[in-house]
Order: structure tokens, then C-alpha cells, then sequence
């Protein structure tokens, strides 16, 4: 067994000196091999050197931070003082103006009315409840001049006087007719 183990020791050995020999008389010979990898990344070989190529950066879009509003109690509306002038004008003009909720702005709108959103303001917001802090409660707008029929109200909320009202489209939803100050829902029928 020793003998079997003497002769390959020697056989190993004398593989690694003629290999050695070999290395050391020869010049060495440089193969480079260059092949095209997927995301144009190029690999080249020397010898026992492997050198890998780094694509150039480009410049990329840093997206932008999103902020989201925060509502608190002070960003809301105060709550409603009346406009005597616009009150008095609308009673000139023949509307009956009425305070249907202690604490709320006035009115000139009753439920089964048929109104259109005021020409003056913007459009105005349709919400699925009566609050209006929450900008998650909008689900429509309803734009100057648009028709719409108001079919139930009004509630207060934040000193706003909301009336639960119905697009021609179908959209029902609660949308304000006045903060004290300014009205956006006008009755459709001309005073008498």
C-alpha cells in the first residue's frame, strides 16, 4: 500500500515540476477574449485576469417628496358672519332669506328646489357626508351655472349650510349654499 502511495506522490510531483519548467522556458502568450454580455456590459479576459466594464451613469429623475395637507381645526372656516349687504340685496331683489339653523349662515334655498351653482364663486364640491375638513369626502363637482335638485337639508357644518342635492347625471351627493358670506346655490325660479 505504502509502495502504490510512494509512486503517485512521485508521479504528482513530477507533473508539477514539468509543468513548472514548462511555464518558466516559454514566453507567455496572451489570449483575449472579448464577448457582448445582456445590458451592454463587456467582459474581457487576459491570462487569469478577468477586467468587467462599469456602464456609464446617466443622470435619473429624483422623484419628488409628496406632501399630503394637514387639517386642523385653525385651517378651517371660522365660523359664519353675515354679509349684511349681500342679505339685503338678496331681499331687494325679491329672495326670502331665512336662518333655517341657529349658528349657520342664511338661506334662500328650500328642500325640492331646482338651483344652479353661482356664476360668481367657483365650482363647488359634492361630498359623500356633510363634513367639510376632509378633502377624502369629495366625490364630484358641480360647476357654475350647472343645475342641480336639492332633495334634502340642510345640516350645519363648520358654520357652512349644506343641502343634499342631485345632478342631472345622477351624482347625489351634499354640497354648501352658503358660508354667511357668499351664496353659491341660486334658486332656478325668479323671486315673485
Amino acid at each position: 500500500m505504502k509502495k502504490t502511495q510512494t509512486i503517485s506522490m512521485i508521479f504528482v510531483l513530477w507533473v508539477a515540476a514539468f509543468l513548472l519548467a514548462s511555464c518558466a522556458a516559454a514566453t507567455p502568450q496572451v489570449i483575449e477574449v472579448t464577448r457582448e454580455v445582456p445590458q451592454t456590459v463587456v467582459v474581457t479576459q487576459v491570462i487569469t485576469q478577468v477586467v468587467v466594464l462599469e456602464p456609464t451613469p446617466t443622470a435619473t429623475e429624483t422623484p419628488l417628496p409628496v406632501t399630503y395637507p394637514t387639517w386642523t381645526p385653525t385651517s378651517l372656516p371660522l365660523p359664519p358672519t353675515p354679509n349684511p349687504g349681500q342679505v339685503q340685496s338678496l331681499k331687494q331683489q325679491g329672495f326670502y332669506v331665512y336662518y333655517p339653523i341657529e349658528g349657520c349662515g342664511p338661506s334662500i334655498v328650500r328642500r325640492g328646489f331646482h338651483v344652479y351653482v353661482s356664476m360668481d364663486g367657483g365650482k363647488n364640491a359634492i361630498r359623500s357626508d356633510t363634513d367639510i375638513s376632509s378633502p377624502h369626502n369629495i366625490i364630484g363637482y358641480a360647476l357654475p351655472g350647472e343645475h342641480l335638485k336639492v332633495i334634502a337639508g340642510p345640516v350645519c357644518s363648520w358654520g357652512w349650510l349644506m343641502w343634499m342635492v342631485e345632478t342631472d347625471y345622477g351624482l347625489t351627493g351634499w354640497t354648501p349654499e352658503s358660508d354667511g358670506k357668499s351664496f353659491w346655490l341660486i334658486p332656478m325660479v325668479a323671486p315673485q
